[in-house]
């Protein structure tokens, strides 16, 4: 980054965006700014648009010649444009913040044509985060040195009353730091600390995104991760990881579970199901932890690990589906396949794990593997996938529905009515063409089914 004032957006402008250049004040705001100026592409970072001199009826009117105009926040100034080009974009007039009591949520937001860029970028949360690109002249509008704090690497709230406005915004500082590398200031650092219990009243819904942006964005997570257990936001958002710090494995970990926990989230491929998997995947080692014979042991740790996670997905309102399979993961994480495994047995643990979460499991048990460093667990990871990979190349049944025969034609053979033995029946079919995969034909099931007569 240098110190010039103008910078370019890199692109063509619309026409949508033409046409208001000519009427108006038109500027790229917030996230946009930074990322450009970091040369980084943020693929969830929508540009957000500020315009000045203009009414907002005028505008809309201006837009709908374009594209649709959503008014869910006209009572703020901010207009959602679905542009011609596909993709939905925020525009909005300069807005002002008035404190109307002395609560957090007690401040009015209110816009005004009239307001300077200026004005706008002062009410918002980081120095960072408060610069425009005017495209009327490509100019950088930088009220607050933002530029100077990203190019130092500096975390700076706008003012002391910040968080108070809005505690999340705390949250989106250390996803900031994690993302960015920045560092906070003296002031924000107490600020964030100071204010930290304050989060507890933002909704789930809110803290689920920031964090999500925090462990997908970010290529270390656990730089925020740390910061929040220093300064006790952790123990506020996620007890259930808080409380890991500091407990000692055994002889396989040379971390804490803790450092074990958001190194794995590092290690982890950024898809969203996989990482939490990663962060969440050994925190039930805190309650199974034993020793025996003077070695630690964590027996069925990934049972109240699964359980675990689940409470803290349910918590912050993730979806149904995503939950199931995160706990899905983490239930099966440990399994460990040699070469001493048949191939029925082979058949078996794919059939209790699901075909369909293979990929998934070995994403998750790499990222295990990766956080400690063990050649000889890769090594085998390596070769399960291959000899799981052999055995699915060959046509076999792995589950109920894959069998020649269903639970009608057993109670037709069996002269029986629905009920648990036909689901029994079909299990030990299952177990059978698991070992021996000719076996799913017709003629031979029937022939094994009248046999159990």
């Amino acid at each position: 980054m240098s110190g010039k004032s103008k910078i370019s957006l890199g692109r063509e402008y619309r026409d949508w965006e033409k046409s208001l250049l000519q009427l108006c004040g038109l500027s790229i705001v917030g996230g946009t700014v930074r990322d450009l100026l970091l040369g980084i592409c943020d693929p969830v970072q929508d540009e957000d648009y500020l315009v000045t001199g203009i009414e907002l009826d005028r505008l809309v009117g201006v837009l709908e010649g374009y594209g649709k105009t959503n008014m869910v926040g006209k009572s703020f100034g901010v207009i959602k444009f679905k542009q011609p080009e596909g993709g939905t974009v925020d525009i909005s007039l300069p807005r002002s913040e008035v404190s109307t009591g002395p609560g957090h949520r007690d401040f009015s937001v209110s816009f005004d044509a009239s307001l300077s860029i200026e004005d706008d970028l002062g009410r918002r949360d980081f120095t960072v985060n408060s610069m425009a690109l005017r495209l009327n002249d490509n100019k950088l509008i930088d009220p607050l040195g933002g530029r100077a704090d990203l190019e130092s690497r500096i975390l700076r709230v706008n003012r002391e009353s910040s968080f108070e406005e809005d505690p999340l915004r705390i949250l989106r500082g250390v996803q900031f730091m994690a993302r960015f590398g920045l560092k906070p200031d003296d002031m924000t650092l107490r600020l964030m600390t100071d204010n930290g219990d304050l989060l507890a009243s933002v909704s789930p819904e809110r803290i689920r995104e920031e964090l999500g942006k925090m462990i997908i964005l970010s290529e270390k997570p656990s730089a925020g991760f740390r910061f929040m257990q220093k300064i006790g936001l952790l123990e506020i958002l996620m007890p259930e990881l808080d409380r890991t710090f500091g407990v000692e494995q055994n002889e396989f970990h040379p971390d804490d579970i803790f450092e074990h926990s958001i190194k794995s989230c590092d290690s982890a491929e950024k898809e969203p199901a996989i990482r939490w998997s990663a962060l969440l995947h050994d925190l039930g080692k805190v309650d199974m932890r034993q020793v025996i014979d003077g070695r630690v042991v964590f027996y069925r740790h990934e049972e109240e690990s699964a359980a675990i996670a689940e409470s803290i997905l349910s918590r912050l309102r993730f979806p149904n589906g995503f939950i199931a399979r995160v706990t899905h993961l983490i239930r099966n994480h440990m399994f460990h396949i040699t070469e001493e495994w048949s191939d029925g047995a082979v058949r078996r643990f794919i059939s209790r794990v699901g075909a369909d979460s293979l990929d998934d499991l070995y994403a998750l048990r790499k990222a295990d593997v990766l956080s400690r460093g063990d050649r000889e667990l890769m090594d085998n990871l390596i070769s399960t996938k291959k000899r799981t990979d052999a055995v699915l190349a060959i046509d076999a049944s792995l589950k109920r529905d894959d069998l020649e025969i269903d639970g009608t034609d057993i109670m037709g053979i069996l002269d029986i009515g629905p009920g648990p033995r036909v689901g029994e029946i079909l299990d030990i079919l299952l177990e059978k063409v698991l070992d021996d995969p000719e076996l799913n034909c017709r003629e031979r099931l029937v022939e094994i089914v009248e046999g159990m007569r």
